[in-house]
């Protein structure tokens, strides 16, 4: 019957478009999805002369179910790589595993593998680079995706290392000392790494002509970063004079100013720190930013001001009205970047600056908290200051100086005097 064998024909015919289907699905490569997918990373980095080395063994496990009963296989991974980095290899067991830029410009290769990896198959490869570091200060980042797998830091033994508070095993042997991380360590934040070289101390000096006196100048620097301490000297030298204009204030500080190239243990993981004795701490890598910022604590200190958001706000206005007249490019995209951050984090946090402290010891984990506070106290006394005027600022700062202690009703006072204004809401509003 004509009907009959038509319909046989297409109960085969389709029959057929099934298995080609099959075939296609089965031989289908896919790129590796984390999400539904086992990666376990095993890592290594040893800190060399003027770089990091990295190795990292990675297994894939195929758990995709898309792909029970042969209907598909991954083929490659996508594994994110430092955009600083040279020297990129990756290889298996047999032969080179060849990997790829991404072409959408993330910050990741494509590696392809040497093999399919079918529903339940596992696929081990290596991948190594190196990342450029200071030859004396070794700062770097860990950052791993994987919830399963180890972290080792492996430290020549002429380094200092510092660690955030994370718990890590240590080893001592004969050479160098191995860290070990559980990557579970690095799932919320990134891990800062900082190893200092030991090396000999050096001095640099100059004597600067200011308002009523000579400020003599050292800069304490480890060996070999002589460019730095020059830099550092000439910039200071150049800064404290303007500071002086600015603040309506001759330098208050001691005759003898001393800035210290310091490690992120001396500077408790800020960039910079002024302990308010004529010492100053700066990191090797901080920038003329945190330089002035911490020349402005020599005024800040000396008003005696009772609350943090005095200190940092001030310090924070007179950086940027220096940099206006040093590098206004760079003082804008400061202004941008402080206000930016209160608009962003004023919702999320909304707290009175009175209220505002912050730990010891920088750690990641209360790194939002601590830049709101620095941005809301900028925001709050660059308003004070365009209400006030340049000039009864200045008049201000006198007084707040020969006042001998601060507290927030006192500047109140101070500010409410030599403008002639009220500053009721402004205050209450934000201290």
């Amino acid at each position: 019957m004509e009907s009959g064998r038509y319909s046989f024909t297409s109960v085969v015919f389709y029959s057929i478009i099934s298995v080609v289907l099959f075939c296609v699905l089965a031989t289908s490569p896919a790129s590796a999805d984390w999400g539904q997918n086992e990666v376990e990373v095993n890592s290594v980095y040893e800190v060399g002369s003027g770089f990091v080395h990295v190795t990292k063994e990675i297994t894939f496990t195929n758990k995709d179910e898309n792909t029970r009963y042969w209907q598909g296989f991954y083929s490659s991974l996508n594994y994110p790589v430092p955009p600083d980095h040279s020297n990129l290899s990756s290889y298996d067991d047999s032969s080179e595993v060849g990997f790829k830029k991404a072409e959408d410009g993330g910050e990741y290769y494509i590696f392809t593998f040497n093999e399919d990896v079918w529903y339940g198959d596992s696929y081990t490869f290596t991948l190594e680079y190196d990342v450029r570091t200071d030859p004396i200060y070794t700062t770097f980042t860990i950052t791993e995706q994987s919830d399963t797998g180890t972290v080792e830091l492996i430290v020549p033994d002429d380094y200092e290392t510092y660690l955030e508070d994370v718990g890590y095993g240590k080893e001592n042997l004969h050479d160098h000392t191995v860290y070990t991380f559980g990557n579970a360590s690095f799932q919320e934040f990134p891990l800062r790494i900082d190893c200092v070289k030991t090396v000999d101390i050096m001095v640099a000096s100059e004597v600067v002509s200011l308002g009523d006196r000579n400020v003599n100048i050292s800069v304490e620097y480890r060996k070999g970063n002589d460019e730095w301490a020059q830099d550092v000297l000439e910039k200071t030298a150049t800064y404290l004079p303007l500071l002086e204009d600015v603040w309506g204030v001759p330098f208050p500080g001691k005759s003898d100013l001393i800035i210290r190239e310091s490690s992120v243990a001396e500077t408790k993981g800020y960039d910079g720190f002024n302990y308010g004795d004529g010492t100053i701490s700066l990191l090797h890598s901080a920038g003329d930013r945190v330089l002035i910022h911490e020349l402005c604590h020599s005024w800040t200190h000396a008003c005696n001001f009772e609350q943090l958001w005095m200190h940092e706000g001030y310090a924070n206005l007179y950086t940027f009205l220096v940099l206006k007249q040093t590098n206004p490019k760079k003082a804008l995209a400061m202004k941008s970047e402080l206000e930016g951050d209160y608009d962003k984090k004023e919702h999320q946090f909304a707290w009175a600056l009175d209220g505002w402290s912050i730990p010891d010891e920088y750690n990641t984990s209360s790194s939002e908290r601590i830049g709101y506070g620095y941005s809301k106290s900028f925001v709050f006394v660059s308003d004070v200051y365009e209400k006030v005027g340049f000039e009864r600022m200045q008049i201000a700062n006198r007084k707040l100086l020969a006042a001998g202690k601060v507290n927030t009703s006192g500047h109140i006072s101070i500010i409410e005097s030599v403008s002639g204004k009220d500053f009721d809401n402004m205050y209450s509003n934000f201290v």
